[in-house]
């Protein structure tokens, strides 16, 4: 079970559920150890966390297989002066045994 974090707790949402689901509740947080208010705040917590990053994996997705076809679509470059130095000594340290590439 997740700790909560040591913040000052001054927001409050009031809610009106069954009283079915109120007893599910009850029952999973005293089979957790835990009391009503904090079991909800966990649960809803890990499911928020769980929803914003999958929200952001799609959109980081999306983006990158655009900017992916973007780089694929636009015309070949030179390589500036950075990047030729990176390819000798690549090249270099292969050579050397410094670095072991494998298939």
């Amino acid at each position: 079970m997740r700790k909560q974090a040591e913040t000052i707790k001054d927001a409050r949402i009031d809610m009106r559920i069954p009283q079915a689901l109120k007893d599910i509740w009850q029952h999973a947080a005293a089979m957790r150890g835990t009391n009503l208010p904090d079991y909800v705040i966990n649960a809803v917590s890990d499911s928020a966390m769980r929803d914003v990053e999958q929200q952001h994996i799609i959109h980081l997705t999306v983006r990158d297989h655009m900017a992916m076809l973007d780089a694929l679509s636009a015309p070949a470059r030179e390589p500036n002066e950075r990047m030729k130095k990176a390819a000798t000594d690549y090249k270099k340290a292969i050579k050397e045994g410094k670095l072991i590439v494998q298939y």
